[in-house]
């Protein structure tokens, strides 16, 4: 009886390497990654992997569904003699296990040496100092015999020195948008990419105006790394405006504000969301838009729980911001005094299809009395919540004590989505939270490969 014949031998099948991968299976891993941070660093160590990452809008629509918008840590800019700015600083805030968080602020420029000497040889911008000289001109030969003391003072005044120190407006869209007074210059500058835009400033606007904001209108998807624009927002004693500052030009393309919110712009907060500039007004009844593309302002009423008429006894300290896929949302504590948060979201009405602002959710803040140290007998109404601002779905708030006894005054992070309220810091000073924008080494890679 003869033997079966040997079974034939399989190929020893090669090692299997990351190469192996496709890039369907590389999304999947990347968008299980913890945070933006760690995306990136994986993304830039091989050519292989940047393609991989798909294009920006689905990709990172799907990426921040699941992570939140990574929060960096504070910029601080305190205030010294007679109520000078200092020079900013920035405390990073995250945990020493966070590698790629310490990886992405160790490789940027948060200390701001970035930014230009403004007593360089920068080129100064506009005529600010040729229409004061032209003014006092005029009011010389109007009033020869006036007394010399009133000239000495008007010149006194024009000798004056402005603060040589960058002073931070805000933070948005990985910008610091700062500005200098002795330079007369804007500047968007990103300290994570070190990529810097300086902008000229409106002239007289920093002598002659009641407020002033600068907000930054970030490039698109469309036209990704193309250098960012400025709205300024002038209000001055008769008139309000806004204009749009181009990178690299001189000229202003001015809106003059419509007449009729001309009384709320004083004390108004903006915010950009979506390429429209919502402005809330204290003890107003509207919330004033600008479509930044077509430079068209519109009008929206308040929720009638919000809105505070003339002579109320009722304070509201509401924010204008937006969630984590983009929406606009208001974002208030409890005009009664309550110790909660309450959302609207400006979406149709159920019963005649009109959009206007409508209550979403209520959060009760009862952890506070924890973060506070409130003891049992205190009550949590001593405690005041402020609302800083909302960005991509969470809200930064900061506690006051309207008691008798002393508790520290709390820096804190509540997500919209989670409801999970934090404790970033104690904090004396203003505060600019610095969240970590979507990187240009990941918009339009496809383009470049």
């Amino acid at each position: 009886m003869s033997s079966p014949p040997p079974a034939a031998k399989c190929p020893s099948a090669g090692p299997t390497t990351i190469q192996d991968l496709d890039d369907d299976l590389l999304r999947e891993v990347f968008i299980r990654l913890p945070a933006l941070p760690s995306l990136v660093r994986a993304a830039l160590t091989c050519h292989a992997f940047l393609r991989a990452v798909p294009p920006p809008p689905p990709f990172r629509r799907r990426f921040r569904d699941l992570h939140p918008s990574p929060f960096l840590g504070l910029f601080i800019q305190r205030l010294i003699e007679k109520w000078e700015p200092g020079v900013p600083s920035f405390d990073a805030r995250h945990r020493r296990s966070d590698w790629d968080f310490a990886a992405a602020v160790r490789g940027g420029d948060f200390a701001l040496n970035g930014l230009p000497d403004p007593d360089g040889d920068n080129e100064e911008c506009g005529d600010e100092d040729e229409d004061s000289n032209d003014a006092d001109d005029e009011e010389v030969e109007n009033n020869e015999d006036e007394d010399e003391d009133s000239d000495e003072e008007d010149e006194k005044e024009e000798e004056e020195d402005p603060s040589p120190v960058w002073e931070i407006e805000r933070c948005c869209d990985g910008y610091v948008v700062l500005f200098n007074r002795r330079a007369r210059q804007i500047a968007a500058y990103n300290p994570l990419t070190r990529a810097l835009h300086l902008f000229p400033s409106p002239p007289g606007i920093f002598k002659s105006a009641l407020t002033f904001q600068f907000h930054i209108i970030s490039s698109s998807d469309e036209h990704p790394g193309s250098p960012p624009r400025v709205v300024c927002f002038y209000c001055g004693y008769l008139y309000a405006s806004v204009g749009v500052i181009s990178p690299g030009s001189t000229e202003i393309e001015w809106q003059i504000f419509p007449e009729a919110l001309i009384p709320g712009a004083v004390g108004a907060t903006g915010k950009m969301v979506n390429g429209s500039l919502y402005w809330t007004h204290p003890g107003r009844l509207y919330i004033t838009v600008l479509n930044t593309a077509t430079l068209e302002f519109s009008r929206m009423e308040l929720p009638p729980l919000l809105a505070v008429e003339e002579g109320s006894n009722r304070d509201c300290d509401f924010v204008l911001g937006n969630t984590k896929d983009g929406r606009p949302c208001i974002v208030s504590p409890d005009p009664w005094g309550g110790c909660e948060l309450l959302v609207f979201f400006w979406r149709p009405d159920e019963y005649d299809g009109v959009e206007r602002w409508k209550l979403d959710q209520e959060f009760k803040l009862k952890t506070i009395r924890r973060l506070t140290r409130l003891t049992e007998i205190e009550d949590d109404s001593y405690v005041v919540v402020h609302v800083m601002d909302v960005t991509d779905g969470i809200v930064y708030l900061r506690t006051a004590y309207d008691g008798y006894t002393e508790v520290p005054q709390l820096l804190l992070s509540f997500c919209l989505e989670t409801a999970e309220l934090k404790k970033i810091c104690e904090y004396d000073h203003k505060l600019h939270p610095y969240v970590m924008a979507w990187p240009p080494s990941l918009v339009g890679v496809h383009d470049k490969h």
